[in-house]
């Protein structure tokens, strides 16, 4: 299908993003599932691109409404605190700044149909000049205003490379619950004119932005060689190690599943977890969070990997806060549809929720009091945990006009 390209005089007149604005992950409808934005070809790894290189960045969803729409996309690129940046476009990007999305497919079998949307970039049309923060936003009916997803990614130069290691936190209130991060970079090659007013390091903990550590400056600094030991606030909740449940062959029964039945679409019933909450630590293997679709006995998981509504079941006292299930599946937000549901019968909580057929990890969450998410009151919190840590380096020197990303750490599991 040919679709007419936008043209740049037309996408300057719709740029419509607020400057100041914070711009953080999004989905707008219900009806958009399985969003997912990751390296090529590599869907558990964080949404970063290395400037220049071959091999770019892809984002997907499907749309349950089942029905061609028209769709659009657009890239913004943005501050170190995801504010868009004051670059214009041919400043940031080569080419347009976005067009329509036109590589789309009608799913193959399903009971749920769908039809999954995706697209690579950088490609022909699209590519990033310098690196930062940016956002990739997609909307419909040729109208910005009418967003339905926003995803965060970066781009960075591999001008440093830093080193990371986690340990258990120092101080005596959370010696028992927390983790610190500490880090060193080597700049002896990338001379730096303040290390303080020009540099800024962000950590995020399980590749999540909602509770990174950003802004940070250097503990120590010998000739060139600068050191992080981040404490106190800026350590972070071991939290507990993942539970698993796996769904890519829905006629058997799969890790974590005690059964599943098939009506006019699949449904999966998950093994029970009890409350946690003042247990010892317990090693088990995980993926810190993430999910991956697949559906094993055919060739292509997008076309044709159905959904099912899985049931969640979580054995707990009923508590003063509302409850979730939380992980990358739940875009790792506190979400009405992930909310779970108390039954007093029961002594229990559950939900059923509509997800595609793949291997997914998640706890039961909620909200502390400091407006953030934890564990401690469902599934505990320890030092002992295994996170993998996200260290980004960015550099705004004097006479640059935006922030440029020189250093990125790898997420890996550092204890």
């Amino acid at each position: 299908m040919q679709i007419k390209r936008f043209t740049s005089l037309v996408l300057l007149a719709i740029c419509t993003v607020v400057q100041g604005q914070v711009l953080r992950d999004t989905v707008v409808h219900n009806y958009l599932k399985s969003v997912q934005i990751s390296p090529e070809g590599e869907p558990l790894d964080f949404p970063a691109y290395e400037l220049g290189a071959r091999k770019g960045l892809q984002l997907s969803f499907d749309d349950l409404a089942y029905e061609w729409n028209n769709y659009s996309y657009r890239i913004f690129h943005c501050t170190k605190n995801w504010e868009k940046s004051d670059l214009l476009i041919n400043q940031y990007l080569i080419g347009f700044k976005g067009n329509y999305l036109n590589n789309f497919a009608i799913s193959v079998g399903t009971f749920v149909p769908y039809t999954h949307y995706s697209i690579k970039f950088p490609n022909e049309e699209t590519k990033p000049r310098v690196s930062g923060n940016y956002v990739i936003e997609i909307f419909q009916n040729d109208d910005p205003n009418d967003l339905i997803i926003r995803r965060r990614f970066i781009v960075y130069e591999n001008l440093v490379v830093p080193s990371l290691s986690v340990s258990r936190a120092v101080d005596l209130e959370n010696f028992s619950t927390q983790q610190q991060v500490s880090a060193n970079v080597n700049l002896t090659d990338y001379p730096v004119q303040d290390y303080f007013m020009d540099l800024d390091v962000s950590i995020l903990q399980n590749r999540r932005w909602n509770n990174s550590k950003n802004n940070l400056k250097p503990t120590f600094i010998n000739d060139g060689l600068l050191s992080y030991n981040f404490m106190g606030s800026e350590s972070f909740d071991g939290g507990i190690e993942f539970h698993t449940f796996d769904t890519k062959r829905l006629n058997q029964v799969g890790l974590g599943v005690k059964t599943s039945r098939l009506d006019t679409c699949w449904e999966v019933y998950l093994y029970e977890n009890k409350n946690q909450s003042i247990s010892v630590y317990s090693f088990q293997n995980d993926i810190n969070g993430r999910r991956f679709y697949n559906r094993a006995d055919v060739g292509n998981p997008d076309l044709a990997g159905d959904y099912c509504w899985v049931e969640f079941y979580f054995e707990s006292p009923e508590l003063a806060t509302p409850a979730y299930v939380y992980g990358q599946l739940s875009d790792w937000e506190l979400l009405p549809e992930f909310k779970l549901d108390y039954q007093i019968e029961r002594g229990a909580y559950s939900k059923k929720v509509l997800l595609k057929q793949g291997y997914y990890n998640y706890v039961f969450a909620h909200s502390d009091q400091k407006g953030g998410i934890s564990t401690a009151l469902t599934e505990g919190t320890h030092w002992q945990t295994r996170n993998d840590y996200t260290l980004i380096m960015y550099n705004r020197s004097m006479g640059l006009r935006y922030d440029r990303i020189i250093g990125y750490f790898k997420p890996s599991q550092a204890l």
